[in-house]
């Protein structure tokens, strides 16, 4: 077969750069580009990144599971929005560390402490506002300002939350450990 002669390559053509997505550098007639990091791996860098995140996580989706606890509190509803937190949260942290140790195991423990907490005790506190719709919007009983102050001034730490706390735990730090 008769071989054909390759085609010399293009020369480079130099691209405006933009100041949020990449630079450019140029060394002779070769285009280097230098892609700016990520958010996420900017979290993914920081010391404090995965706890601030899970402390975020867990508090949000802590909150939002507040609403949905029913009005007697019963031990499956808050077991089952418990593994919902500790889910959220350990997946979350999961993502947002580079290795499995105790640097994603304490944060994940920490948020689904601080999540886990506050839906139960917001939830409980408040369960008859949201429950037959506020009795049929005349809300009576403790606001939900009230069920919030009232998880912030109790212990954190029973049984559930510890828990849920070491389903996140495993769930952030399952998987082989990365040797150095």
């Amino acid at each position: 077969m008769p071989r054909t002669p390759a085609t010399p390559a293009p020369e480079p053509v130099e691209p405006a750069a933009s100041a949020d997505s990449e630079s450019t550098t140029t060394t002779g007639s070769t285009v280097v580009y230098v892609a700016s990091p990520s958010y996420l791996d900017r979290v993914r860098a920081n010391r404090m990144g995965p706890v601030a995140a899970a402390l975020i996580v867990g508090g949000f989706v802590g909150l939002l599971l507040s609403m949905l606890v029913p009005v007697p509190a019963n031990v499956w509803a808050l077991m089952l929005l418990g593994t919902l937190v500790a889910a959220a949260v350990g997946f979350a942290v999961r993502y947002l560390t580079v290795t499995r140790s105790w640097g994603a195991q304490v944060p994940a423990f920490l948020g689904t402490v601080l999540g886990v907490h506050l839906m139960a005790v917001t939830g409980s506190v408040t369960g008859a506002e949201f429950g037959q719709l506020g009795a049929m919007l005349k809300f009576d009983g403790p606001g939900f300002d009230d069920g919030l102050l009232a998880a912030f001034a109790v212990p954190a730490f029973s049984t559930g939350t510890v828990l849920a706390a070491l389903v996140a735990a495993i769930i952030a730090g399952w998987g082989p450990r990365d040797e150095e």
